[in-house]
Parts: structure tokens; sequence; C-alpha cells
């Protein structure tokens, strides 16, 4: 066998929230003194319904991913990014890890090793073959072999 070689392996999670949006509707906030409300993407007057999302009130036709345009719908997961939303595929293809071994995005924890992330359940241990979890102790043979610790 290969002589092992110390290395560090970074175990990440993505540290973002993913948001939804609610519709309201203008009368129900009732009250003497009538605030004007302002939609956060076309800055024009909300005069109806209204969604409210990242701390702003918009027109449920304005509030749409800024990057694709794709209207977000009331209930629907979007990101957050500089203070605007982003449908969660535009936020994965923007911002995601993709895993080298499916090619899939990576949502959650990560296996990062140099440039290269990975799901845990993608990457198998190369001397008995499991699976690695999130829990495991490892180590890299070769620059590229991930290996459990107990099966060195």
């Amino acid at each position: 066998m290969s002589e092992l070689q110390p290395e560090e392996l970074e175990v990440e999670e993505l540290d973002l929230e993913d948001y939804s949006c609610d519709v309201v509707d203008s009368d129900d906030e009732g009250g003497a003194t009538q605030e004007v409300d302002m939609c956060g993407m076309c800055d024009q007057v909300i005069d109806g319904q209204y969604l409210t999302a990242l701390d702003s009130k918009f027109h449920p036709t304005c509030f749409a991913c800024v990057n694709c345009k794709n209207k977000i719908e009331p209930g629907q997961d979007f990101y957050e990014r500089n203070d605007k939303p982003l449908c969660v595929e535009c936020y994965y293809a923007l911002y995601g890890y993709k895993c080298k071994v499916c090619t899939e995005y990576i949502k959650g924890q990560r296996l990062v090793w140099g440039d290269d992330a990975y799901h845990f359940q993608c990457v198998k241990c190369n001397s008995c073959s499991e699976a690695l979890c999130e829990t495991d102790d490892l180590k890299v043979i070769n620059k590229k072999d991930f290996v459990h610790v107990k099966c060195c």
C-alpha cells in the first residue's frame, strides 16, 4: 500500500438561508393612518395584494429572480444575494458547488479536497469501498484516494 500523506480535508456546510414569500392583502392592515406601500422592485405604489419578503413589500408580478427574471411564486423557495431574490436554480448555477463524481449541485454538507467538491455519498473508501459519511475520519492517499482511517 502507498505511504499515507497527511492532508487537510474540509467539511463545509452552506451557511445560507433559503426564504419563501407570503401574500398579504393591503386591506387587511387597517389603522387610522394609511401608510403608502412601495414595491421593493419597481418602486411604484402598491394598491391591493402584495408579497412580503426580504424585509420589503412587492407587487406579486414584480417579485422575480434578479438573474433569470422568472417570477417567484408565493411559498416558492428562493435565496437572497445582496438583498435581492435569486431562484434556487440560478443560485446553484451561479454560486453552487458541483460534485466532481455525479456533477449534480451539492446542497448541504460537502467534502472539499483542493478545488474539488463532493457529495459524501458519491465518494467511496478506496480500501473498503464503503460510502463516506460526514462523521468518518478520513485520510487521502496519493492526493486523490479517500480512505477511512480505520482501513489504514
